[in-house]
């Protein structure tokens, strides 16, 4: 059974989250490791204090790291370097989403977002839409992604959009996609979330008011994206519009829930209704609970 216990004080918050960053191979700044700080108010001053006071961590180019980690640094140097090439990608092909009607929000979560992507990673995308017009947007949003051959599929996979995770914008309350009491990869997935096309993370993580419990010091900068409305919403806004969203609805919902037989692993990795549509098939967030529950227990007793 995971139980990670929520830390007793700064010192030990530091530590779960460098043992947090460290399950991904990641050496985090000082800045990211007060940002992300686990169930601890505090100010950048005091994390920094102990960083540099506890003799678990070490440090390199402004980078910190649990002892004996130093090759981190080089790793880290080598995700910003994918990172680099991959953002690249994502602002070259912004313009396929000026295509598509009814989005709320486009952002880039997992490994991109969070900062540790490698020569092969893709670029995972939550979409959020309006509701009456979900499954429209996901069939535009697919369509064009793939005609520009950016989509993922079959063995084409780096450099590419996974379009995997779907809202409707009334439905944007993830805490029933948790997978126990402590879910922290879902939280920092969400405070990680970068928005690309569209004003609606505020209102994301503002349905979402436990993150803020995992991260009391995570503050989201108010810059917004691009947000544009399109010819084509005007065109399938009435009754045309609302035939055809039944008919995309009925036709994806059935072929989803063909295809859902065969991923029986954790209940909330694939998730299918009229306004969820969540396709992560190898969802790995409990294996990353028990690796930092590992950690933690592990060496938490070695203080200094």
């Amino acid at each position: 059974m995971i139980c990670v216990k929520p830390p007793k004080n700064i010192s030990e918050a530091v530590y779960a989250t460098v043992c947090w960053f460290d399950v991904f191979g990641f050496a985090g700044s000082c800045e990211e490791i007060h940002r992300y700080l686990f169930f601890r108010k505090a100010t950048l001053r005091e994390v920094q204090q102990v960083l540099e006071k506890d003799k678990r961590y070490s440090s390199s180019f402004n980078f910190y790291f649990l002892k004996g980690r130093n090759a981190l640094v080089l790793q880290r140097c080598q995700q910003q370097y994918h990172a680099g090439k991959l953002w690249r990608k994502v602002v070259e092909k912004s313009s396929i989403f000026t295509r598509i009607p009814f989005l709320k929000l486009i952002a880039v979560g997992n490994t991109l977002a969070m900062g540790w992507p490698d020569s092969e990673s893709d670029i995972d995308l939550l979409v959020v839409a309006e509701s009456k017009r979900l499954f429209t947007t996901r069939a535009l949003l697919t369509f064009f992604t793939h005609l520009k051959r950016m989509r993922r599929h079959g063995n084409k996979i780096t450099g590419r959009f996974c379009l995997s995770f779907f809202l409707a914008d009334t439905a944007l309350n993830l805490e029933n996609l948790k997978i126990g009491k402590f879910d922290p990869y879902l939280a920092f997935w969400l405070a990680t979330l970068t928005p690309t096309w569209g004003n609606g993370i505020e209102k994301l993580l503002k349905a979402n008011p436990w993150v803020k419990a995992y991260f009391p010091n995570f503050q989201r900068e108010t810059k917004k994206a691009k947000h544009e409305k399109i010819w084509l919403e005007k065109i399938l806004n009435g009754k045309l519009g609302d035939w055809l969203e039944a008919l995309l609805r009925k036709h994806q919902l059935k072929r989803a829930n063909a295809k859902k037989q065969a991923h029986y692993a954790e209940k909330t990795s694939v998730v299918i209704s009229p306004t969820v549509l969540k396709f992560h098939e190898k969802d790995r967030r409990r294996e990353y609970l028990e690796a930092f529950e590992k950690k933690l227990n592990g060496k938490l007793a070695a203080k200094r």
